[in-house]
């Protein structure tokens, strides 16, 4: 029988699978992408139901014929997705907030500019390193990792086995600050090497008190910013890769809490 035929004798199994591809589609990196038309997204989506379809070949419980109760175990099975998608973005916020903490540090706290991926106002270094980390997503086929978590949350979460527990809830909450910590920990290079040249500026403002250190400061803050991300820019390819494989390990960890 060819697919199609399947799909149509098991239209309610090929729904549900939509539903937890559509999560992800929702909110997860690159897939959310407000560039990509909505039409190309339902394509994505309907085609990798399909194959997920035909290789999972899941066996599910009696489904419900009632709309009202389906429509509540779809809603489920999107649920499962988008908590997929949504860890997935801890990496990016993560990056996000290094930006912006930069930003503040260098003098560009007022810049904003227009994030392509989101659509909303972005702070310029953090829009710019996240746009670097969406290139590394796509170059590393680190993606591969959300679609693997997809396809192994059928083994830790079956269709209608989603369950809620507090040790689900208490890790999402550990892994906001962890991003926090993250960023921070991205940012403190240049954060740290401008503070220094921030004192020394004090420092010549207070012995030599006729030299307009403010407008010498600004541009020399903002060279030294720039040099420094240049420098950095090989470690942090590096750690943001690190930084994908262990977000797909805390995604496989939340599902298996929430099955």
């Amino acid at each position: 029988m060819d697919i199609i035929g399947q799909i149509a004798l098991k239209i309610d199994v090929y729904l549900l699978i939509v539903a937890r591809v559509g999560g992800i589609f929702a909110v997860g990196p690159v897939l959310s992408n407000k560039a990509i038309p909505r039409q190309v997204k339902v394509f994505l989506t309907l085609m990798l139901s399909i194959v997920m379809f035909t290789g999972l070949q899941l066996k599910t419980p009696v489904i419900p014929t009632k709309l009202g109760a389906f429509t509540l175990y779809l809603a489920s099975e999107m649920i499962i997705g988008l908590i997929i998608g949504f860890v997935a973005q801890f990496t990016f916020a993560a990056i996000q907030f290094a930006g912006q903490t930069i930003d503040m540090q260098i003098g560009f706290g007022v810049v904003n500019v227009i994030d392509p991926v989101y659509g909303t106002q972005a702070p310029l270094v953090g829009s710019f390193q996240n746009l670097i980390a969406l290139l590394l997503f796509l170059a590393t086929n680190s993606h591969h990792f959300m679609i693997a978590a997809l396809y192994q949350s059928y083994e830790k979460i079956p269709v209608f086995g989603l369950t809620g527990g507090k040790a689900a809830s208490q890790m999402m909450i550990d892994m906001f600050g962890a991003m926090l910590v993250t960023g921070l920990k991205l940012a403190i290079p240049v954060v740290g090497a401008l503070f220094v040249a921030e004192v020394a500026l004090g420092l010549v403002a207070r012995t030599m008190p006729q030299m307009q250190v403010f407008f010498v400061g600004i541009p020399a803050k903002i060279f030294l910013g720039i040099v420094l991300l240049l420098i950095i820019m090989p470690v942090y390819t590096v750690t943001v890769q690190y930084l994908f494989e262990g977000n797909y390990q805390d995604t496989l960890r939340i599902l298996r809490m929430l099955g």
